[in-house]
């Protein structure tokens, strides 16, 4: 380190420092003008005078401001900065943040086996990994932020835990979820009748990945709900129409052309400004949480990469989605099941209405239309 200033020198002889900038630097840099004294360095601190609480309080006449580090001022006996102000001594005591929690990040999904990935987050100084909701019996991974985890049930959605941690203590856990299955394999739901499914059934649902538009994500082959795969663009039996939706909305309704399930109060007025919140998500109660409806941006892009521009474009995807109808706004009785298909998107349009993808014999297009209508259910996954 250079002392750079030589009027420090001479005042120091002198017994005062006055009017002197002082610039402690290995660069020999000047002092901020801000400053009358600039410790510049990348590799060592500045250290304040060290002495008991003794020492401390035979200090004569402190000034305001005075700053001491006093070894054993707390009430355990440790240390902690002093700082003299108001005519006392105060004890500051800082603050030891731990990191916040790591993003989660895209898995890797196979028949048995998920590649768990999160994000690095500043002041980690490494991260730990569970199954269940505990930090004190999780695996330390050190800095590394993947875990690969084998011997998995192919269909089955799993949920693990994720914290960073430092001396400090550990983050907030970061909650992933994955489904080891790789895209083109079928899995199996028991669906049971509550307050998203609207009856029991037992459901097999076959996956598709490549679709031209959004070739990285994963399609069920099938509205959700359905007992099987339309066999054609016409098709109207419940069976292939599977289950209808209103916007953010969890329950689902079956028609059989006759009545509906459950047959409860219609909901006539959904009035907010909101998305297709998670939480309501269809698909991510139904099938497990990395499913999800798809976004409007997602259904834009298939429909324009596939050149849909009648309800053949639609059926002859690898989606094989067909003319389900849709419960009308005003009292959920069932419409146009064999000519119109909608199926919604997770996007709002505005407070009342909501993006979906539409299709019939002389068109395809992505539109709006009111959040109370019933429309099918189709899901996707990252």
């Amino acid at each position: 380190m250079k002392y750079i200033i030589l009027s420090l020198l001479l005042s120091l002889f002198a017994g005062v420092v006055s009017y002197a900038q002082v610039a402690i630097t290995t660069d020999n840099s000047a002092a901020d003008n801000s400053a009358m004294l600039d410790v510049k360095s990348n590799s060592k601190g500045l250290l304040a005078p060290r002495m008991t609480y003794a020492q401390r309080n035979a200090i004569a006449s402190p000034s305001e401001g005075l700053v001491v580090i006093c070894t054993n001022c707390k009430t355990d006996g440790s240390g902690c900065i002093s700082l003299f102000m108001g005519g006392q001594w105060l004890n500051l005591a800082g603050t030891c943040d731990p990191p916040v929690a790591p993003p989660e990040g895209s898995h890797v999904q196979s028949n048995t086996q998920i590649t768990w990935n999160w994000s690095a987050v500043p002041i980690a100084d490494g991260y730990k990994w569970n199954t269940s909701n505990n930090f004190a019996t999780a695996t330390n991974m050190g800095t590394v932020t993947t875990k690969i985890e084998t011997g998995l049930t192919a269909g089955t959605s799993y949920t693990r835990y994720v914290w960073g941690y430092n001396n400090c203590g550990p983050s907030e856990p970061t909650i992933m979820q994955g489904q080891a299955l790789p895209c083109g394999s079928s899995f199996t739901v028991v669906h049971t009748a509550g307050t998203v499914a609207p009856v029991t059934k037992t459901v097999t649902y076959g996956t598709v990945t490549n679709i031209p538009g959004e070739t990285a994500k994963c399609w069920i082959t099938r509205n959700l709900g359905a007992s099987q795969q339309a066999t054609a663009v016409s098709d109207a039996t419940e069976i292939s129409a599977g289950w209808y939706w209103q916007f953010n909305r969890q329950q689902g309704y079956k028609h059989d052309g006759l009545n509906r399930t459950p047959n409860t109060a219609w909901i006539t007025t959904i009035s907010e400004t909101s998305d297709w919140e998670s939480v309501n998500d269809p698909c991510a109660l139904l099938l497990g949480s990395a499913w999800r409806l798809p976004t409007f941006t997602e259904w834009t892009n298939v429909d324009a990469a596939g050149s849909w521009t009648t309800w053949t474009g639609p059926f002859n995807s690898g989606l094989r989605l067909h003319a389900a109808g849709f419960l009308g706004l005003t009292d959920g009785s069932l419409g146009t099941r064999g000519s119109f298909g909608w199926y919604w998107s997770n996007v709002q349009l505005d407070g009342t209405n909501a993006w979906h993808l539409f299709f019939n014999s002389g068109a395809s297009q992505v539109n709006g239309n009111p959040k109370v209508t019933g429309f099918s259910a189709r899901c996707v996954r990252d």
